[in-house]
């Protein structure tokens, strides 16, 4: 969601304000908490818990230090998935906020798109602005599907962290576009925002957004500030009724060892309001009202999607990316697959 550079940089900057700006504002919607069922989100553990475990190795990975088993999880489901799912879907797959600026360098879920194509599924990778608003990068994202070639298929988009904002107001802005989008895979998903987001606003739209970077074209700060968790909220309450394509979410929430030192400081940040983050959110403010549940994974909110230290072996003391991203997808996408095309 948010590049260390680009985080560091604005924490350095709000430091030097007096006083630092408040977690929460008056503005923002009143809310309230409750369970699963109560919002009105469908619960998939116990089944994508299955697809999961049935891709890992026999040796080396136990099920439960990828998936967080928590004590309402229901027991053994039945299997929903079926074969062919390649031939009745295809994915799509769109990033999060600065991605673009590290194209070439480094690309989310770039191994498990792979993995995908060997599978038979055709992929569409769908970059969009890296310092680009919701609505900007909605406008790409209805470009990018219209070009796409002729296909039958409807799509199941992957929308990674900002990308669930993107993918979210593409669905509202062009319904027309959108209908060839059967579901959306929230990824570690910036549903609501984050409070990270309201702190180091300020300073990301005076200087981050603005920063020169040779892979992406600057922001106007718009794109920091669709983060912000009262835009979030509000959004959704003016939207809400337009979201007919069902959204999947994957939350993020790593144990102690299995968050990247990399995240460390903003991670305790959050703790200050809630020890369950991935490093950039909250793990209930990656849940969307109306939608369905997969599982919470024991991964950051980086580490879900990209592999830094695979690619850079130096940087291996500030990861840990251990992450099986590929059985991830696939797995997500069968249970995807079983509930669309399950008798209704």
């Amino acid at each position: 969601m948010i590049s260390r550079v680009a985080a560091a940089t604005a924490l350095a900057l709000a430091a030097c304000s007096s006083p630092p700006p408040p977690w929460y504002s008056s503005s923002t919607p009143t809310q309230v908490l409750t369970t699963l069922d109560s919002a009105g989100i469908r619960d998939l553990r116990a089944v994508y818990r299955a697809a999961v475990c049935r891709r890992l190795p026999a040796a080396g990975t136990r099920c439960d230090d990828v998936l967080l088993a928590l004590a309402d999880e229901a027991g053994a489901p039945a299997t929903l998935g079926r074969p062919g799912a390649h031939a009745r879907y295809r994915i799509g797959v769109v990033p999060g906020l600065l991605a673009e600026c590290f194209d070439g360098i480094i690309r989310p879920f770039a191994e498990a798109m792979d993995a995908l194509a060997r599978a038979g599924f055709v992929v569409h990778y769908l970059p969009v602005a890296g310092r680009g608003s919701a609505d900007h990068n909605a406008a790409e994202l209805a470009g990018k599907l219209a070009a796409l070639p002729a296909d039958p298929r409807p799509l199941i988009l992957i929308a990674v962290s900002k990308g669930l904002p993107d993918a979210l107001s593409l669905v509202a802005r062009y319904p027309q576009t959108a209908s060839s989008v059967a579901a959306i895979v929230s990824v570690a998903g910036a549903m609501n925002g984050s409070p990270l987001a309201d702190r180091l606003n300020p300073a990301f739209r005076e200087w981050v957004s603005a920063l020169p970077m040779p892979r992406c074209r600057r922001g106007d700060g718009e794109e920091f500030e669709d983060l912000r968790r009262e835009v979030r909220l509000a959004w959704w309450q003016r939207h809400r009724t337009a979201m007919t394509t069902p959204v999947f979410s994957l939350v993020t929430t790593p144990l102690p060892d299995r968050l990247s030192p990399i995240l460390k400081e903003m991670y305790d940040k959050l703790a200050e309001i809630e020890p369950r983050n991935d490093g950039q959110l909250i793990w209930y403010d990656q849940l969307v009202p109306g939608g369905y549940l997969l599982g919470y994974v024991n991964a950051d909110h980086w580490s879900i999607a990209v592999a830094p230290s695979h690619k850079f072996p130096p940087l291996a003391v500030l990861f840990r990316d251990d992450v099986p991203r590929a059985a991830l997808l696939e797995a997500a996408i069968e249970v995807v697959d079983g509930v669309l095309e399950a008798p209704r």
